[in-house]
């Protein structure tokens, strides 16, 4: 199946241990050529399409192991998000594959799903073939199909959180993302390959980051859609206008996502005390809340933040350690049959995500801190410019 490689975050050579490399090398299954979109898709764009939620059709299994999970049937402890790698296949042709080649792939899921339908073929009641022994025992297993405009990857994207949500809903589940620390209800079959084992993909990261999309913001819109079910409530938009400033991350507060029913929280900022990002619109709420956009180097926004957990101004980010505006292409120099650790703007590396040295990637903004410059590579995904050629 067609792979691409995955696009991470910032680097430090003194973090890769050398009788680590080859192990961590071999982590990639993808192809040496990157397709990053000019379209930077994240939730706030997800949320201003307003679209419905999608139909959820069942389809008859094909799958003869009907097994519970480790802890009985009808018991599942999150879900495993996949996506296909196969742009050129349609939803159907991935079901019928399924349905008709699993034992000669040995591999099943419990849906799939694209930017109109959610399509389920196996009872979420029982264990399937997706992601390795000890991730089949205990999660339902979906797979994203892949899109080839920003419009439908929003679409399909929306979709699959929105299905994702009534399973945890259904199953009595938080939604938790477990891709930062091995522990949650939220997986991506790379964070099942870092953190449990008996398998290697990384999936989604790489079709996720080539629309500089992550899993953080996934789980975010999976909260979103689980809010909503629960009825929860949140402070709505009075007034919101554009900005241009840069901003520095002042201590613990939270962050928030903004959704069709107002502001919805999202986690602390207290591990991104001192960085700094571009602040792309100010909004007051109905509460008299004020609240700014914190965006990436490309423009997209992250997340919103109350005014009382930035600080505006200052010198520009390419002087303190925030992101500008930056388009170019760099080649990885580093050694031969190994590759660059990349790293989340925050400065947490991504376990096992390397660049391969001789790669060319696109680049979309850079930055300095403490002198090294650091250049973006989509999304909230940043690498070392100590060892990137510009083309």
């Amino acid at each position: 199946m067609k792979k691409r490689y995955l696009i991470a975050s910032l680097v430090c050579a003194g973090m890769l241990a050398t009788a680590a490399l080859p192990s961590l090398a071999r982590q990639y299954s993808y192809t040496s050529s990157a397709i990053i979109q000019d379209v930077a898709v994240d939730n706030n764009y997800i949320n201003a399409q307003h679209f419905a939620n999608p139909p959820i059709i069942t389809k008859a299994t094909t799958f003869t192991h009907m097994n519970g999970y480790r802890n009985g049937v009808g018991k599942p402890e999150g879900v495993v998000i996949h996506e296909t790698s196969d742009p050129d296949m349609t939803l159907d042709e991935e079901v019928t594959r399924m349905q008709t080649q699993w034992q000669k792939r040995q591999a099943y899921v419990h849906a799939f799903v694209n930017h109109e339908e959610v399509v389920n073929i196996h009872p979420t009641d029982y264990a399937v073939w997706g992601a390795g022994y000890y991730a089949n025992q205990r999660f339902i297993q979906i797979e994203l199909v892949e899109e080839h405009t920003a419009v439908d990857f929003a679409h399909s994207v929306n979709n699959d959180a929105y299905y994702v949500a009534t399973l945890l809903k259904h199953y009595n589940l938080p939604a938790d993302l477990a891709d930062n620390d091995g522990q949650g209800t939220i997986w991506s079959h790379n964070a099942v390959s870092q953190y449990l084992g008996d398998t290697n993909h990384t999936d989604p990261e790489a079709y996720f980051a080539s629309w500089h999309y992550s899993m953080d913001q996934f789980a975010a819109l999976v909260q979103q859609k689980l809010a909503a079910m629960n009825g929860t409530s949140n402070d709505q938009v009075a007034e919101k206008t554009a900005m241009n400033d840069n901003g520095t991350i002042t201590g613990s507060a939270t962050k928030y996502y903004l959704t069709d029913s107002g502001f919805t929280a999202a986690g602390s900022t207290s591990a991104l005390a001192g960085q700094r990002y571009r602040i792309t619109s100010k909004a007051t709420t109905t509460s008299g809340n004020t609240m700014y956009l914190a965006a990436n180097a490309a423009g997209a926004g992250l997340f919103w933040i109350p005014a009382n957990g930035v600080t505006l101004g200052g010198s520009t980010p390419d002087n303190n350690g925030g992101p500008t505006a930056f388009r170019g292409v760099g080649r990885i120099n580093y050694v031969p049959h190994y590759g660059i650790a990349v790293w989340r703007n925050e400065g947490s590396r991504i376990a096992g995500k390397y660049l391969p040295h001789g790669s060319s990637w696109q680049l979309f903004g850079k930055k300095t801190v403490n002198g090294v410059t650091w250049y973006n590579v989509g999304g909230d995904q940043w690498i070392s410019g100590q060892y990137v050629v510009l083309q």
